[in-house]
């Protein structure tokens, strides 16, 4: 699969539907445990992403980042996902895509039925 880049920032409801008021996510989760990298400007960090959705993600790493700190996460033969940390404790962080759902489903189009990402919550 190609490298894919996207740098567009979207709007909540661009990114998709929220579930209801008692629920803040507004995607399925899926627990996954994969190597990845954040980049910040030159620099390159290893982490592992713990759970991922259609709009965001869980990583672990040995040195969180502050929140709304502004960086790509790097998924091996998948491509990069701009997005902001919303979260950071003891070694883990979230991380909020600054892209669209649609876009994250054409970068996992052929593994979203194993990761049970094809339908909204």
């Amino acid at each position: 699969m190609s490298k894919t880049t996207v740098d567009k920032k979207v709007s909540a409801s661009e990114a998709g539907g929220a579930n209801d008021a008692g629920d803040h996510r507004n995607f399925r989760r899926r627990s996954v445990l994969w190597p990845a990298q954040l980049l910040i400007g030159q620099h390159t960090f290893t982490c592992q992403i713990w759970n991922l959705s259609l709009g965001d993600a869980r990583v672990r790493i040995d040195l969180p980042f502050q929140e709304g700190t502004n960086l790509k996460l790097v998924i091996a033969d998948r491509g990069e996902i701009p997005s902001v940390v919303s979260w950071s404790v003891e070694g883990s962080m979230g991380l909020e895509f600054q892209v669209g759902a649609n876009t994250v489903r054409k970068m996992f189009k052929d593994r979203l039925h194993v990761l049970g990402l094809d339908e909204e919550p």
